[in-house]
């Protein structure tokens, strides 16, 4: 749920409105999971480096979910 709502939060341009619609919830339920990930990170999401830094995280870690470990 993090991940999702960093990767649709940067991919809407930081808009709350565009970032609801495409997670299809709603504008308070976007600002309670953004408050949240503030509070676990301990860093304001409005810092643009920030956010891109989770941004670049949360991708990395769903392109690391489609490798398959090697059995070498």
């Amino acid at each position: 749920m993090p991940r999702d709502t960093i990767t649709a939060w940067c991919g809407s341009g930081f808009n709350l409105v565009r970032t609801s619609a495409a997670l299809h919830i709603h504008r308070d339920t976007v600002v309670h999971r953004m408050n949240k990930i503030e509070q676990i990170t301990g860093r304001p999401l409005r810092e643009h480096r920030t956010t891109m830094a989770l941004h670049l995280a949360c991708l990395a870690d769903a392109l690391g979910e489609g490798a398959t470990p090697d059995e070498g």
